[in-house]
């Protein structure tokens, strides 16, 4: 059966998706699987845009129209009771030699939903400054996010500064985007790879267990 919701993201249509969100939301679905299925449809708009048959223009559309159906979900994230305890604090960026940024907003958006603290470093971050920013908010999980695989000797390096200043036993290591897989991620020594955001919020929830 076609995911409609899916669908409507991928093909950028606004007012089908939000017509389906609130379908959806009235039905009683978990809003965090609602997200994950909104990030899928961004997912095709990127590949779409990497075979040329999206342009930037699109990729804008693709974050407005997420960004629309998040205010929808919003609500019944906040009725859901995320008043409780924070869950635990994350570091998260684009690695340095990287711009790229959807995938780690919409993990963002997902963990904060979550009950968890999250530092959003933005891109292009180095190595240093994931270090100074665990040290600053006394972070329990580094999240590094890249698209492009320029960016897997940054990604490297961050994990070999935290071995060096003797953070990788207090600090676990999640990575993703289109850089990384299974093997890139033990490579380079992180914990553990997500392959969308629902993936990297279910790690980071068993992180803390």
């Amino acid at each position: 059966m076609a995911d409609e919701l899916l669908d409507a993201m991928a093909n950028l249509e606004r007012s089908k998706l939000l017509e389906n969100v609130k379908k959806e939301i009235k039905k009683g679905e978990d809003p965090l699987e609602i997200i994950d299925r909104l990030s899928q449809g961004l997912k095709i708009v990127g590949d779409l845009y990497d075979k040329k048959e999206y342009f930037l223009a699109e990729l804008i559309t693709a974050g407005e129209i997420f960004q629309n159906a998040f205010q929808e979900i919003k609500p019944v994230l906040e009725k859901k009771g995320l008043k409780t305890q924070v869950k635990g604090k994350i570091v998260i960026g684009t690695v340095r030699g990287d711009l790229h940024d959807i995938g780690k907003n919409i993990v963002i958006t997902m963990l904060v939903s979550s009950g968890f603290y999250v530092e959003d470093l933005g891109v292009d971050v180095t190595p240093e400054r994931f270090i100074e920013a665990i040290r600053e908010v006394n972070a329990d999980i580094l999240g590094m996010s890249a698209l492009l695989t320029v960016a897997l000797e940054a990604a490297k390096e961050t994990i070999k500064l935290l071995e060096k200043d003797n953070l990788k036993d207090k600090v676990k290591v999640i990575c993703g985007g289109a850089a990384f897989d299974e093997n890139t991620a033990k490579k380079i020594g992180a914990d553990a790879y997500a392959k969308d955001p629902l993936e990297a919020v279910k790690i980071c929830q068993k992180f803390l267990e």
